[in-house]
């Protein structure tokens, strides 16, 4: 079987294309103006993915995200495989050397610990050649694997020759225990997976990545198997939304009345555009929360639209305000075949994808340059999560987009000399806090080393947090554990209005967490008699100095990379 790890939601939403490479066109990509969607800006250079708003996303577009790959053969079987990084078609290659019919060969990578991925959402991208999907014996699964040493599988995907999307929704794990149905028929309670250990909990997950079933495959098929764009994504309380052709929210848009949305039976939606920008877009009604998320599509042009030299350009934008918008995810003409379906997968992390009742969102494609012929989409898919009620799990985490709006925010009594220093650690995609302990100020009540950091969500944006296990996921080194011990922390709630009523909780001690391996600790505490009328907007924690040995300006900063909300 082949391991192998997968997330998505990017921060920016350019993924690379599934399957060969995903060409961005020319060196500069046009935007759209805000003031006037209809006129182009300055072109703008293409940024490459950040990291998906949570947890991962790998799309293999440099060759230190081959790093750390590797394969091992499950239980008994001897088979090998070479894993290399494909710069041309920038995808993981792994090239397997089987042993007998029965091997079942891991891909995977080590993670950092994600402390709870139930209910969430993994895919990856698999290419395999017509040699090994003419006997079709080869199978392919998800794999995962915990601290605890427990694995879990997926179900058996069927590939077929070409680009394959492998994924599981709404993850999570069974008993492990025997139940019996009405009918009297026995099973083993392996909740959405195939099987897994005894006792596996889809907690503390340090690994992931795809394998491959022989299942009676000839040992003489060789030749390169492909990775591309594994992703997980957060849990989203609702699958996919399958957009449907006949769907009446398809639309053409800064086009003239004679481009319309017309219907090819089973062969989707699509247009004839005559100008560059022109659109073919679905109309998502509010209220829906696309921050994070992604979608998929299939299209097809023809071979005038080929000849002409137009590019494609997959969009998510609004429909409504500013018109913002991300155009990232180009598709060159040279990329494309006529005839021949192109599948992409987009994302976005922008915090402007936020619909309220009444307010809709676009998400499409727009052509570029001067075109002719035809362009369809066969199917798209948008991994949706509904901002409506939702009262969890999710999570909270940084961005420097979000540290610089101010939502991640500091709060001391003491004033600003004594509160601590915000920045964003991007290797470990973290809030760095440096908290300043050296700074005292005798005549303030607090002038014994607490600071204060929070989230300050929009309005509407927690649920009802009563309840709730809130908890923080923190990065302390040696400096708090063995050297200069005695920290604690409060995980706190809070008005942003009103009263600025709070529930703080009591103190926490370093010894009392959760240990995540590597330094990372869980903090957590269950809400109750939480703020109300106006309610709780703030989130965070009290970092509590007052017991440190010394409380020294060369401390090591601590890393906060998430909040959980369940």
């Amino acid at each position: 079987m082949l391991q192998k790890l997968l997330i998505a939601l990017c921060t920016i939403f350019v993924l690379s294309a599934c399957g060969g490479d995903l060409d961005l066109g020319p060196d500069t990509l046009p935007n759209q103006n805000p003031d006037n969607p209809e006129e182009p800006e300055e072109p703008e250079e293409p940024e490459e993915p950040a990291e998906p708003r949570i947890l991962t996303f790998v799309p293999f577009n440099e060759a230190a995200q081959a790093d750390g790959w590797a394969s091992r053969c499950v239980e008994t079987c001897n088979a090998t495989a070479e894993l290399s990084w494909n710069e041309s078609e920038e995808v993981l290659a792994i090239e397997p050397a089987w042993a007998s019919d029965e091997d079942q060969l891991e891909v995977f990578s080590p993670i950092d610990e994600v402390n709870d991925l139930e209910g969430s959402h993994i895919s990856a991208w698999v290419f395999v050649t017509d040699a090994y999907v003419s006997d079709g014996n080869l199978a392919a699964h998800l794999v995962l694997g915990n601290a605890a040493g427990g694995t879990a599988y997926s179900r058996a995907f069927e590939v077929e020759a070409g680009w394959n999307r492998i994924e599981m929704w709404e993850m999570m794990a069974g008993t492990g225990e025997t139940v019996i149905d009405d009918e009297g028929n026995e099973s083993v309670d392996y909740g959405t997976f195939l099987t897994h250990s005894d006792g596996f909990e889809l907690r503390n997950v340090n690994e992931f990545g795809v394998a491959f079933a022989a299942n009676g495959k000839p040992t003489d098929v060789v030749g390169q198997l492909w990775l591309d764009n594994v992703t997980v994504t957060p849990a989203s309380g609702t699958g996919p939304l399958i957009v449907e052709a006949d769907d009446e929210a398809w639309t053409v848009m800064d086009a003239p009345g004679e481009v319309t949305v017309q219907r090819d039976g089973e062969g989707g939606v699509y247009y004839e555009p005559t100008a560059a920008d022109q659109k073919l877009v679905y109309l998502l009604e509010g209220p829906v929360d696309l921050v994070g998320r992604s979608f998929d599509m299939t299209f097809t042009v023809d071979q005038a639209f080929k000849d002409s030299g137009a590019d494609v350009q997959p969009i998510i934008q609004q429909n409504f305000g500013s018109y913002t918008g991300e155009f990232g995810c180009y598709v060159g003409n040279g990329s494309l075949t006529a005839g021949e379906p192109y599948e992409v997968t987009c994302a976005t992390e922008n915090e402007a994808f936020v619909a309220e009742e009444g307010q809709n969102i676009r998400v499409g494609l727009q052509v570029k340059n001067e075109v002719a012929g035809r362009v369809t989409i066969n199917s798209m898919q948008i991994n949706i999560v509904s901002s409506s009620g939702d009262s969890g799990p999710f999570t909270i985490t940084p961005t420097q987009e979000a540290i610089d709006a101010g939502t991640w925010d500091v709060d001391n009594w003491q004033g600003l000399a004594g509160a601590a220093e915000l920045s964003f650690d991007a290797g470990q995609g973290a809030l760095s806090i440096a908290p300043n302990w050296q700074v005292t100020d005798p005549d303030e009540q607090y002038s014994e080393g607490e600071r204060t950091v929070m989230y300050v969500a929009g309005e509407g944006e927690l649920p009802d947090l009563e309840g709730a296990t809130v908890g923080v996921e923190l990065y302390l080194g040696n400096y708090y554990t063995t050297e200069n011990p005695g920290l604690a922390l409060q995980i706190f709630i809070q008005q942003n209005s009103g009263s600025y009523t709070g529930n703080y909780g009591s103190n926490i001690a370093v010894a009392a967490a959760e240990d995540l391996g590597d330094g990372w600790y869980r903090f957590e505490r269950v809400m109750t008699g939480v703020p109300t009328e106006p309610t709780a907007q703030r989130v965070g924690l009290k970092l509590q100095g007052a017991g440190l040995e010394t409380r020294e300006a060369e401390a090591e900063p601590i890393l906060l990379r998430a909040i959980t909300v369940e």
